[in-house]
């Protein structure tokens, strides 16, 4: 589907399971998304759904996978943000690719995709106060401070960019 330097971001598989399901039981890889989750057949409802998604609306979370070792190191995205029209980029890695730049990477060819390939306007990104990493991701890939308000029944910051300040972002 796309790729970056260092990555390939694809639609998730059914072989991806074990990989998915062990990031999503991780208590570090999900404090800041939701509780991690115990049971298998979660993850694999969680990959139909996006790739239900994907082939219905042509966004969702897809794999990234590190092309120099074809690992696959976490998924990548754009999701409708619940409760509101707009539509944000999210992202989480596996634990022993922290610290690379991979969700920035990955996060910035999203943004590219939803504003060049898809026409979105603006995007944005929600993070608990308290997960500096995520919004230092935000920052990196051109993302302003808009508020903090109540996104999925908690109080996270919300970050932003428009089309037009993403591709002066890029071109510098």
């Amino acid at each position: 589907m796309f790729e970056t330097k260092r990555l390939i971001l694809r639609k998730l598989l059914p072989t991806d399971l074990n990989v998915i399901f062990k990031m999503r039981k991780d208590p570090l890889v999900m404090r800041y998304i939701r509780g991690p989750q115990t049971d298998l057949d979660s993850s694999i409802k969680w990959i139909e759904m996006m790739t239900n998604k994907w082939d219905a609306e042509k966004i969702g979370f897809c794999g990234v996978v590190e092309k120099e070792t074809d690992k696959f190191v976490g998924w990548c995205g754009l999701w409708r943000l619940v409760g509101t029209e707009d539509i944000e980029v999210g992202y989480a890695i596996a634990k022993e690719f922290w610290g690379k730049g991979y969700a920035t990477e990955a996060a910035a060819r999203c943004l590219e995709y939803g504003f060049s390939d898809l026409g979105f306007s603006k995007i944005v990104a929600v993070a608990f106060p308290e997960n500096k990493s995520s919004q230092k991701v935000m920052k990196k890939i051109g993302m302003q401070y808009i508020q903090t308000g109540i996104f999925y029944e908690k109080e996270l910051v919300q970050y932003g960019i428009s089309a037009e300040e993403f591709f002066s972002f890029t071109s510098k």
